[in-house]
């Protein structure tokens, strides 16, 4: 145990010797970078500064970008899906500073917490405390994505049949895509058909914009959705529409199925306070009754 508390001891030491010299070689030189962060998604972004110094380090040292090591495109795509396309690169540092930044700060608390209790017990609650606040980013990171999808879900259904009317009375259907696209500048897909309108301005095939526009919205129907398109574009859009009607009125039945789904949920979450509360009714009114008849006899 002696052994293992003076092996904690030394590499706890040596990480926050590193945590200080990066901490004061960082100064605030990324603090406007930090600032665009989303504080929901990537609490303790005070810290990451640390980790930024880092990974700048290792780039001037290797010559090399860290969105070329294994593994970066894969990380990219899936932070592209929360942030969109445009901030997933930037994003990727955060997310990697992020990492290495709590690393250095909870892992050496870990191990001076098992040092402190002086059991093995005492190094697994430390090790667990720092597992969890450094799984918690990627964590995040996911509940960030699910939302985002469930949102372009539940925006689906009213999108495709906007574009099947338009598509339907005659309008052309890259226009038609265009006008829906910029009928509403707040919600997640209309801005993902932004992106791909500017994609194919800027020279990208409608095939591969409509890939990528599938990719960033991350649900299985768009798949589809995008083929359908991409065959109103290439052939007839007449061939075409009477698929995009099926479509609509399937993503319309799968709205209200999500939403009787979320509504029986609801329920089942309020059946714990309901119960508690008829419990305490219950010791309210039985309570005195046995009381007063305890007292008469």
């Amino acid at each position: 145990m002696y052994a293992l508390m003076i092996l904690s001891v030394l590499i706890a030491t040596a990480m926050m010797v590193v945590w200080i010299v990066f901490w004061r070689k960082a100064g605030d030189q990324y603090d406007e970078l930090l600032s665009m962060a989303d504080s929901k998604i990537f609490a303790w972004k005070d810290l990451y500064s640390i980790g930024l110094c880092i990974i700048e380090a290792y780039e001037t040292k290797t010559k090399r970008k860290l969105t070329e090591t294994k593994g970066s495109a894969d990380k990219i795509k899936e932070l592209a899906e929360v942030f969109g396309r445009d901030n997933a690169e930037l994003y990727f540092y955060i997310y990697r500073s992020a990492q290495v930044s709590l690393i250095l700060t909870f892992v050496p608390i870990g191990l001076f917490t098992g040092c402190a209790f002086a059991s093995l017990m005492g190094f697994l609650i430390g090790g667990a405390v720092a597992f969890a606040i450094i799984y918690g980013l990627q964590s995040s990171v996911n509940t960030a994505m699910m939302q985002k999808k469930a949102a372009i879900l539940s925006e689906f259904p009213q999108m495709v049949s906007k574009l099947t009317l338009l598509v339907n009375a005659g309008m052309l259907v890259r226009k038609a895509w265009d006008l829906v696209a910029n009928s509403n500048t707040e919600k997640d897909l209309y801005r993902e058909m932004r992106a791909t309108s500017t994609d194919i301005r800027e020279g990208m095939s409608i095939e591969q914009a409509m890939e990528s526009f599938a990719d960033r919205c991350g649900i299985k129907e768009m798949r589809k959705f995008s083929s359908i398109y991409v065959q109103a574009v290439n052939r007839s859009a007449a061939e075409a529409v009477h698929s995009m009607k099926a479509m609509a009125t399937e993503a319309w039945e799968q709205k209200k199925e999500i939403a009787k789904q979320q509504g029986e949920i609801a329920s089942q979450k309020l059946l714990i306070p309901n119960l508690i509360m008829f419990l305490g009714i219950l010791i309210i009114v039985v309570v005195p009754m046995v009381v007063s008849m305890m007292g008469s006899l």
